[in-house]
């Protein structure tokens, strides 16, 4: 046994043969563990680093069994915070029992750190226009979170763009003189939107804001507040058009992030906002306050973590690296710009002395992604926010079956990542976004400029990795119990990706395949239904029974807001057919 010294705390004993002892010399989280044929002893600075080692020595006994090797582990986190903010605006707004079942795969991951990203989907009092259709988070849903992720030891933060992203209020006539340009603006990558999405940088539009933070802010815990800023596309198109002439966007801009700055010190709030902006003018970082947290976003695997990271560290400001899980715009994922995006990310905010890492989870589009296949890229941050060398050897596959499954041999984590390259075959990517999630929605005009840099072997190549991924779905789902109903959610996802390789193909005058894909229900093996053809009335044919796999799909985890919307959109390709 360890000896009681000055120093130490003892604490009661939690298991057989297991003394845990609390040492106020180490980190907070960090940990020792001692394992020998007599006893565990373990060793942690603070009750959070002795739960740390007790959820390591959870896993190693799903993958040693009751008899646990004799070994000393010596542990403690790379980055402070460890956080995951998933997106609930774009469509999907989690259940209850998906957000428990959360953060507990957050807790095994050693994550410390959760954000809801919310534009419209709280239930504010008297503003019910904005989110009746959304099936928003409550208060009530809120403080039971709040209670689930303090027993888990994870910091629950608020997150409401106050800033830009505000179209789901300013569409509505009763907020439009809240607007920047209230009867809308040209997008640059959406051509023209009928109304606003960024709020004027005025008095009114802080009393507004300050109105929804009371009621808001209150509910967490946590002193910091993610306010978000970024994107605020119209900024000086509309009201602020002179002052943006005068002084310039970026300095308008940084004026209004200061307000807000000071309103949430008001109420309580260390401010996190997005840092796009700011690092398009990068001379205005310095006077950033310097109490505020930068987050540094970027989602590609070759995005200037290293220049953007030196700046804010020149600067002397506080930041966080922020990559993605590369599990938007795509129903298949992409596992090596995810992989490549999260290594870089971690290693440059290392190098540069940032705080935290915060993975993020978007919808963009309308949420149409399978969840799990995010999993990859929580399991992936998780480990290289915590120790980047060792998750570089380990098996992220395994890790994923570990957390994310009931076995450890599974399959689960190699179908995720297996999912997530079947587009490794295209030698011309998009960034954000797999090129089939483009040819499933693409209008026949601008199907006509995504093949002309796509070739038809290609594209037959996408669809035969399709084809045998699918397989694996079929066949490891059935042997294995996953979560919820991953197997379906997954088969939907990948039979999305291949109806939309064949329309491709029928374009270019090939055949994508003999036969179409059939699904498979009740966790029996259906065999596909044979055609001697693939033409474009199969594919007129399946849609809408696609479209029912797929709002089956959404059911196991979110709520039934967004997804009428959600599914109108892929009702709307037939007419591009």
């Amino acid at each position: 046994m360890i000896a009681r010294t000055r120093g130490l705390q003892r604490v009661p004993k939690v298991g057989p043969k297991i003394c845990t002892v609390v040492n106020r010399s180490l980190a907070a989280e960090a940990y020792e563990v001692e394992i020998t044929t007599r006893f565990t002893s373990i060793v942690g600075g603070s009750a959070v680093g002795i739960e740390y080692a007790l959820r390591t020595l959870d896993q190693l006994r799903q993958q040693c069994g009751k008899i646990l090797p004799c070994m000393r582990i010596v542990d403690a986190p790379d980055f402070a915070v460890r956080g995951f903010m998933l997106d609930i605006s774009r469509g999907k707004v989690p259940t209850n029992e998906f957000l428990r079942v959360l953060v507990r795969q957050l807790a095994a991951l050693k994550y410390n750190h959760l954000q809801l990203y919310t534009e419209h989907t709280f239930a504010f009092r008297g503003h019910d226009a904005v989110w009746k259709e959304a099936d928003p988070l409550t208060a009530d849903d809120i403080e039971k979170l709040q209670k689930l992720c303090t027993e888990n030891h994870i910091e629950l933060s608020a997150n409401l763009n106050s800033f830009g992203h505000f179209e789901r209020w300013l569409k509505h006539s009763q907020y439009q003189q809240l607007a920047e340009c209230p009867a809308g603006f040209t997008h640059p990558l959406k051509g023209k939107v009928p109304h606003g999405t960024t709020l004027r940088p005025n008095a009114a539009s802080l009393k507004f804001l300050d109105e929804l933070w009371r009621e808001y802010l209150p509910l967490f815990q946590s002193k910091r507040f993610n306010l978000g800023g970024d994107e605020p596309w119209e900024l000086g198109q509309g009201w602020s058009k002179k002052r943006v002439k005068k002084s310039g966007k970026h300095r308008v801009y940084l004026d209004f992030l200061k307000k807000l700055h000071v309103q949430a010190m008001q109420h309580g709030k260390e401010v996190l906002f997005w840092t796009d902006i700011l690092l398009e003018a990068p001379e205005l970082v310095d006077e950033v306050p310097p109490d505020a947290t930068a987050l540094l976003w970027g989602y590609e695997a070759n995005h200037p973590f290293a220049a953007q990271c030196a700046r804010l560290a020149a600067a002397k400001r506080k930041f966080w690296v922020c990559p993605g899980a590369s599990s938007w715009n795509t129903f298949t994922g992409r596992t090596d710009n995810m992989l490549a995006n999260i290594a870089s990310a971690t290693q440059q905010g290392r190098t540069h002395g940032a705080e935290g890492l915060l993975l993020t989870a978007w919808g963009d589009n309308g949420n149409h992604q399978p969840w799990p296949i995010m999993y990859p890229g929580m399991a992936y941050a998780a480990g290289m926010a915590w120790n980047a060398a060792g998750t570089k050897r380990a098996d992220l596959a395994k890790a994923v079956n570990l957390v994310f499954s009931q076995s450890v041999n599974s399959g689960y984590g190699e179908t995720l990542l297996e999912m997530g390259r079947v587009e490794n075959a295209i030698k011309n990517p998009k960034p954000n976004r797999s090129r089939h999630f483009n040819l499933f929605f693409a209008t026949k005009q601008e199907l006509k400029k995504e093949l002309a840099t796509l070739t038809a072997p290609e594209l037959k190549k996408v669809a035969a990795a399709l084809e045998r991924v699918r397989e694996k779905i079929i066949a490891r789902g059935e042997k294995y119990l996953w979560e919820y109903g991953a197997r379906n959610e997954l088969e939907t996802g990948a039979d999305m990706a291949l109806w939309a390789m064949r329309r491709a193909l029928l374009t270019l005058g090939r055949d994508a395949s003999p036969r179409r894909p059939s699904p498979s229900s009740n966790n029996q093996r259906t065999a596909r239904r044979a055609v001697p053809t693939d033409n474009l009335q199969n594919l007129r044919d399946e849609l809408p029974e696609l479209i029912e796999r797929f709002m089956t799909a959404w059911a196991n985890r979110a709520r039934e807001g967004g997804l009428r919307d959600a599914a109108l959109s892929m009702a709307k390709v037939e007419q591009a057919l």
